[in-house]
C-alpha cells in the first residue's frame, strides 16, 4: 500500500477551482475556500437576462462558472460595451465594499452560471474568520487599484469594475 496515495488530499471541488483563480481569492488556502464556500450561491441566468442594472444599488459580486456576459455602460451617444465576462472572471466586487449604485449594466450573452457573494455574508464570514475576511478584502482593493491605474493611464477599465 502506498502511503501517500492514503493521505493524499481529495480532488478540489471544480467550482472552488475556478474560484481560486479568480485574483480576490487567490491568497485563499484550501481550508479558507472550503469555508467561503459556505457563502457563495449558484446562480443561473439566460441568454439575454440581466444580471443587474447600471444605477441600482450593488449588493455584491459573482465569478462566472460557465458562459458569458457582457458589460455595457450608458454614454452620451448611446450604450457602450465595456466588454465581456467569461468563466472564472469575477464582476461587481465594489458591491462587497459599499451599497453605491451600478457602474453598469450587466446582461448574459448567452445561459450563464455564476457564484455569487453578498455583502452580509462577507461581514458575517469576516467577524467569524477575520484573517480571511481580511484576505478576501485586500484581494478586492488590488483588483479596484489595478482598474484604477488602467484607468489613469488611458487603458479602457476591464468590463468587470462594475
Amino acid at each position: 500500500m502506498d502511503l501517500t496515495t492514503l493521505f493524499r488530499a481529495p480532488p478540489m471541488d471544480p467550482l472552488l477551482k475556478i474560484v481560486s483563480g479568480v485574483p480576490i481569492f487567490r491568497e485563499c488556502n484550501r481550508m479558507e475556500l472550503e469555508a467561503l464556500k459556505l457563502h457563495l450561491h449558484e446562480r443561473h441566468f439566460l441568454a439575454g437576462e440581466i444580471v443587474f442594472d447600471e444605477g441600482e444599488e450593488g449588493e455584491g459580486m459573482y465569478v462566472v462558472i460557465r458562459g458569458k456576459l457582457r458589460a455595457n455602460r450608458k454614454g452620451r451617444l448611446g450604450k457602450k460595451v465595456l466588454g465581456v465576462i467569461q468563466p472564472g472572471e469575477s464582476f461587481g466586487e465594489m458591491a462587497l465594499l459599499g451599497s453605491g449604485p451600478r457602474m453598469a449594466t450587466v446582461v448574459a450573452e448567452e445561459d450563464s452560471t455564476v457564484l455569487a457573494m453578498f455583502r452580509p455574508e462577507l461581514v458575517a464570514l469576516a467577524q467569524a474568520r477575520p484573517r480571511l475576511g481580511f484576505k478576501i478584502a485586500m484581494g478586492v482593493a488590488l483588483v479596484l487599484e489595478l482598474r484604477l491605474r488602467r484607468v489613469a493611464e488611458g487603458h479602457s477599465p476591464e468590463p468587470s469594475s462594475t
